[in-house]
């Protein structure tokens, strides 16, 4: 356990940057693509939580998901900006994947924070190596993406600096705004991709 956590500690990002760095591309993620689907166990371990019920109930919704760990010092100091900032911003729902396998260190930051939206146990890092957090064979945290309403990905955020809550909200307004033009004739649906089984119970 201490060893993982030292082993992801050297990337986990540090939040000193004047301005927020954004990247193109995470792994085979990719502005404008397709975000990939997942599936996993809430963080009391009482309920899947999937992407696409996040997504769409109770109404299809820009999404905010942000990957982070209680032994992540980055993440301690992002996470609560990113609640403020959603109940600012009641129309996109934030979203929490707890990259740990200590199942009470999950709910314990995510209450520390007043993580009070969906919030997925990612214990054996599957969503996270989905979503292209690993870089030379380590973790590296926090990283935040904005998906828009369709399930397509906006913006992907690595380092938060002090203008993370602007920069968010131009992306979110430019989100919003393109989701709003009508639909092209004979345009196809994005889809969310390939279901995720139902992973097994913490």
């Amino acid at each position: 356990m201490i060893s993982m956590k030292m082993g992801a500690a050297f990337l986990l990002l540090s939040t000193a940057t004047a301005q927020t760095i954004k990247l193109q591309e995470s792994g085979q993620i990719h502005i404008g693509g397709v975000a990939p689907s997942f599936g996993g166990w809430d963080l009391a371990g009482k309920s899947v939580l999937t992407f696409d019920k996040i997504l769409k109930t109770p109404a299809p919704a820009p999404l905010l998901v942000t990957f982070g760990a209680s032994y992540c010092a980055p993440c301690n100091l992002g996470l609560p900006r990113m609640v403020a900032l959603q109940k600012k911003n009641p129309q996109m729902r934030l979203v929490l994947i707890d990259v740990e396998s200590d199942q009470a260190a999950a709910q314990g930051f995510a209450s520390k924070h007043g993580m009070e939206g969906p919030a997925v146990l990612d214990k054996f890092e599957g969503i996270a190596k989905s979503y292209g957090l690993q870089e030379n064979g380590k973790l590296a945290m926090p990283r935040t993406f904005l998906i828009d309403a369709k399930g397509r990905v906006r913006a992907i955020y690595r380092e938060e600096g002090a203008d993370l809550e602007t920069v968010i909200e131009a992306d979110l307004a430019a989100t919003l705004e393109a989701n709003a033009q009508p639909a092209v004739p004979g345009a196809a649906a994005a889809t969310t991709g390939a279901a995720t089984a139902t992973p097994a119970k913490p």
